[in-house]
């Protein structure tokens, strides 16, 4: 049980207090900056909790994020409050929102919004290393690049565009590039898994398994756990992290600010 003291009403939060106003909670870890310097909304009650918090990101800019218990989140985004802080982040760039899947209604998104899950594991499943996998150094981002905008030109990965990534690949017999995917720390300090994609004539010889696996077993090893995001519609790749000991802990919404 948290010995988080409720508050019944809406009060600002440091940023570096939110993990902890949350209970610890999986995606607020993996997606609030301790050093945004904008606090974040919070409201407790009853042992549940919602927050609202302005989330940078490496590829689609600054949004809000909100989280938490579904009447309260509620409570929380239809106060005066919400509306000045929301007005306050969007002055600071704020353009988009990511909310849960069940509040869509609200009226924050502007548009069809993108629906994505976060998946997280602190497990290592073993997996044998296929033949040819290999590290991939920054010499390489043109041909990564060139293989991502064929086969997965919607990927978050951006090869080698900051500093701490990690890509790994599987090559063929020739040298060319069958399968990648990469590690890289998102701005809260999560590992996050991305860029993950196989060539189509290699599909379903479980190269992407393994290139996620590899991944996975040295952000654990390092982080102690390793994250992911994944768009809804992609049933086998979840599928795949599931089998690698990925666990859903949030369905996202995400769009543009109304």
């Amino acid at each position: 049980m948290s010995r988080h003291p409720d508050q019944t009403t809406l009060t600002e939060v440091p940023m570096d207090r939110l993990l902890s106003f949350t209970d610890q909670d999986p995606a607020v870890r993996a997606e609030a900056t301790p050093t945004v310097d904008e606090p974040a909304l919070g409201l407790r009650r009853d042992g549940r909790w919602a927050v609202a918090f302005v989330r940078p990101t490496h590829t689609h800019g600054i949004s809000l994020m909100l989280r938490g218990d579904a009447p309260l989140l509620r409570e929380l985004a239809a106060s005066s409050p919400f509306a000045s802080w929301s007005d306050r982040a969007r002055a600071k760039g704020a353009n988009a929102v990511t909310l849960p899947r069940t509040a869509e209604d609200l009226g924050l998104i502007a548009g069809e919004p993108s629906r994505w899950e976060f998946m997280s594991t602190t497990e290592v499943v073993p997996v044998a290393a296929p033949r040819g996998l290999v590290e991939l150094p920054a010499a390489d981002r043109a041909e990564i690049q060139a293989l991502l905008d064929e086969h997965n030109p919607g990927t978050d990965g951006q090869p080698f565009a900051r500093p701490r990534q990690r890509w790994v690949g599987v090559r063929d017999e020739r040298g060319a590039l069958l399968a990648v995917g990469c590690c890289e720390p998102e701005s809260s300090g999560a590992p996050v898994l991305a860029g993950i994609t196989v060539v189509p004539s290699a599909r379903g010889l479980g190269l992407g398994r393994a290139v996620t696996a590899e991944l996975t077993r040295v952000a654990v090893a390092e982080h102690g756990w390793s994250t992911l995001g994944m768009y809804s519609r992609n049933d086998r790749a979840r599928e795949i992290y599931r089998s690698l000991g990925y666990v859903v802990h949030a369905e996202w919404s995400s769009g543009r600010l109304a």
